[in-house]
């Protein structure tokens, strides 16, 4: 009979101990990166996946922005993408970042770290505090009205939490979609949940030419675009 349930029990928590040991991989691995960026006295990264966007999402933005010039993207939830998407445009595409966060403590956290890689000329803070939306969608959600009326090349939408509501993400890839450039892209994080694809069938029927790319991410990613 124990060997049974000891079967069982492998057979069940098997994946989640793989699980656990790549997750401790990549820890490390990140871990000795950064510290290789110290010694090089290049910009230090705190941990991402979990909450925060994932590396294989980052890289799919940062190969979009390699094609462009002197871009201008936004992103709805600061953190580590704040200094990467920074960084690559003061090194190698000359644009500028808008970075908005309703989190205030966090925002200062993000703006002196962001400080201290150098980069605060490269971007634009905006406190955005989480507000009811003033339509038939009871969601608190950024207070866009904060924002410049500028026309954008990349945005990402990675915030507010869902822990806010279903569609809370949806105020900013509605503003994100109606900004932008001709060739421009809308980055959704987290696609894979339900949630997000809620906004996104939301978001269809307002633009049906929106087309919709998924990208392989750990979290799900998808690329928004109008042609």
């Amino acid at each position: 009979m124990k060997s049974i349930l000891r079967r069982l029990r492998d057979r069940v928590f098997a994946g989640l101990a793989r699980q656990q040991d790549l997750d401790r991989l990549y820890g490390q691995i990140s871990g000795l990166l950064q510290i290789q960026n110290a010694m090089q006295g290049k910009s230090v990264l705190r941990p991402m996946r979990g909450w925060a966007i994932s590396p294989d999402a980052m890289a799919w933005l940062l190969a979009d922005l390699q094609e462009r010039k002197s871009s201008t993207v936004i992103e709805f939830g600061s953190g580590q993408s704040t200094v990467v998407l920074a960084s690559y445009l003061q090194n190698r595409n000359g644009g500028r970042l808008i970075s908005v966060e309703h989190d205030p403590e966090y925002l200062a956290h993000i703006q002196r770290q962001t400080a201290a890689c150098g980069l605060s000329d490269r971007i634009q803070f905006f406190h955005a505090p989480l507000k009811q939306a003033g339509d038939n969608i009871q969601c608190p959600s950024y207070d866009l009205d904060v924002l410049p009326d500028v026309a954008i090349d990349l945005a990402l939408v990675d915030g507010p939490p869902i822990s806010n509501g279903i569609f809370t993400r949806l105020k900013p890839l509605q503003w994100a979609v109606r900004h932008l450039k001709p060739g421009g892209v809308v980055f959704l994080d987290d696609s894979a949940r339900e949630v997000e694809q809620a906004c996104l069938k939301q978001l269809k029927t307002e633009h049906p030419a929106l087309r919709i790319v998924p990208r392989t991410a750990e979290k799900g990613l998808v690329e928004l675009r109008l042609d």
